[in-house]
């Protein structure tokens, strides 16, 4: 069979109807999202990040003065790093049979 004919017979899949028309008058005014909580835009740029961008984090110039809100050591009781745990919660040194039956497989085990 000539590989060129079954090319000639094949058909798209996809079929668009009609012919491709750009629309006149388009109307690119903001608009608040159908799904937004307010249906109404915010004034400016400063007034979106004090009020709606804050759920993230806070955004607001603060002093120097003014408490971080993120503070690089833990609350009293919470540790960041298991290293920083009493010794009865760190890790167990592995024996060498232990080390012997993960590098072979468990084949060292004996059954």
């Amino acid at each position: 069979m000539n590989p060129t004919r079954v090319l000639a017979r094949r058909t798209p899949l996809i079929h668009f109807v009609g012919k491709r028309t750009i629309p006149e008058a388009i109307d690119h005014t903001p608009r608040a999202h159908p799904a937004s909580p307010s249906s109404s835009l915010p004034t400016s740029f400063k007034q979106y990040r004090e009020s709606i961008a804050n759920q993230h984090g806070p955004l607001a110039t603060r002093s120097a003065s003014s408490k971080s809100y993120f503070s690089p050591a833990p609350p009293q009781g919470q540790f960041f790093d298991r290293s920083e745990l009493p010794a009865r919660f760190g890790r167990l040194k592995w024996s060498p049979a232990e080390i012997a039956a993960v590098e072979s497989g468990g084949a060292s085990l004996a059954a």
